[in-house]
């Protein structure tokens, strides 16, 4: 293949995926420079490039199209999980995937890309966009995920109310993954479940599943801001960042 024809038809691409589809990987190292250096194609880091050619002229950049690029093994997590499902309160700036491969962030186009560890066995689907597939964790990981790290999510405001914004759940997947995170993640997704019990069709076996999960106590949501008064939900020994009702005001209700 022609390097002008390969950049005319490739959005976000590595060099070694460029260079083997090459009839000239020599002649095309050179074009790549001139390239580079013209603005026809530009570097997100090291390896990894953007064309401006052709139809990708003032196109923007998908931000999962540059992690599926990078490593198409890659799971989009936490927040950026939300906003693959299509549930973000508010539009994040951050882009967290989990790699094997990929150990430094980098920032391209205003968005900063941040490794959050290895794949390991998290819990992943592959969701479809216009340029092609990519990897994000499922909704239910997602919700463990967002409930065990809030800070990773936008904070635990932006947590509960993206995670309330999904339609349904497999709620017996849920709290098989909550039980086996320990009492406390028993703790936080049994009282989301419990606010969302008639939307999500929770069972009362689910909820007893959890509650025989949860030990002592007491266990914490985020934390509160200095002076606030904080909720406590009884059933589930939790410590709530805010009072019930400003708590209720972050739950989307179907």
């Amino acid at each position: 293949m022609k390097f002008s024809d390969y950049i005319g038809r490739h959005h976000v691409f590595t060099t070694p995926s460029l260079l083997g589809a090459m009839d000239s990987p020599a002649a095309a190292e050179e074009q790549l420079r001139l390239a580079v250096r013209s603005g026809a194609v530009e570097r997100v880091r090291r390896g990894l490039l953007v064309s401006n050619r052709g139809r990708f002229e003032d196109v923007p950049v998908d931000q999962f199209e540059v992690v599926a690029a990078l490593d198409a093994s890659a799971v989009v997590s936490y927040h950026s999980a939300l906003e693959a499902h299509g549930v973000a309160h508010n539009a994040g700036f951050v882009c967290r995937f989990r790699s094997d491969t990929v150990r430094a962030g980098f920032d391209f186009r205003g968005v900063a890309y941040r490794p959050c560890g290895p794949v390991r066995n998290v819990r992943s689907k592959t969701l479809r966009s216009s340029w092609g597939p990519y990897l994000a964790t499922t909704r239910e990981q997602t919700v463990i995920d967002c409930l065990g790290k809030p800070a990773l999510a936008g904070g635990v405001e932006e947590t509960v109310r993206s995670l309330t914004a999904f339609v349904y759940l497999g709620v017996e997947e849920l709290v098989g993954l909550a039980s086996e995170a320990g009492p406390s993640m028993a703790s936080r997704v049994g009282w989301l479940l419990s606010e969302k019990g008639d939307e999500w069709h929770v069972d009362e076996g689910d909820l007893a599943r959890l509650e025989s999960a949860l030990g002592l106590g007491p266990y914490r949501l985020g934390y509160a801001a200095d002076g606030a008064p904080t909720g406590w939900s009884a059933k589930w020994k939790l410590i709530l960042p805010e009072n019930r009702e400003e708590m209720e005001s972050w739950i989307t209700r179907s």
